[in-house]
């Protein structure tokens, strides 16, 4: 089968949103002992836009199989990305807890969607290397869940060592994008 033109077209969005993810990574390394509000900004403004590709590529693409999660996973972006803009008013409590809440969504959002992805290979022995990532975004996301809202430590302490979750997330999501672009259209 041919790759699917208009999905090779389109994934410079996801493409885009893998980047805006790292940069999220980054600026947490950046910011990691000098958290301010326009710090939070600019980081809600970052995932507002993440979740604004994510929604673009979806609504493009409605021909793919499980659309669905695409538009949910935009929708997750935008409005924690708008929370994280409202709610980091210069306090790490406000953004820590408002990114850790995001993380949690990402995480079940993958979970789901990495069962249904499994439940759709039909077999133990097809498992292929789209589903080895969606559970690796699990681990990402849960290990970015617990960090945040579990880690007894405190988070001005670990802010820059939480900063690769997202930069993973971020691999994940271009290399996923990638795979999109030399593989015929699948629920993904």
């Amino acid at each position: 089968m041919e790759p699917n033109h208009s999905t090779t077209q389109g994934s410079w969005l996801l493409i885009a949103r893998g980047v805006l993810y790292i940069l999220i990574g980054g600026a947490m390394f950046v910011f990691a002992s000098s958290y301010s509000a326009q710090s939070g900004h600019i980081i809600g403004a970052m995932a507002v836009i993440a979740g604004i590709c994510q929604l673009i590529y979806s609504f493009t693409h409605q021909e793919q199989k499980n659309n669905i999660w695409g538009i949910l996973h935009g929708l997750t972006d935008l409005g924690f990305g708008i929370a994280i803009f409202i709610f980091s008013d210069g306090t790490v409590k406000g953004f820590v807890d408002v990114l850790g809440f995001w993380a949690m969504m990402y995480a079940f959002l993958q979970a789901v969607q990495t069962m249904y992805a499994f439940m759709a290979a039909r077999g133990a022995n097809t498992v292929g290397t789209t589903n080895a990532i969606h559970f690796a975004n699990v681990l990402m996301a849960g290990g970015l869940t617990f960090t945040l809202l579990l880690r007894p430590a405190g988070f001005d302490n670990s802010l820059d060592f939480i900063g690769i979750f997202p930069i993973i997330l971020g691999i994940l999501i271009i290399v996923l994008a990638r795979q999109m672009r030399t593989q015929p259209t699948k629920s993904y």
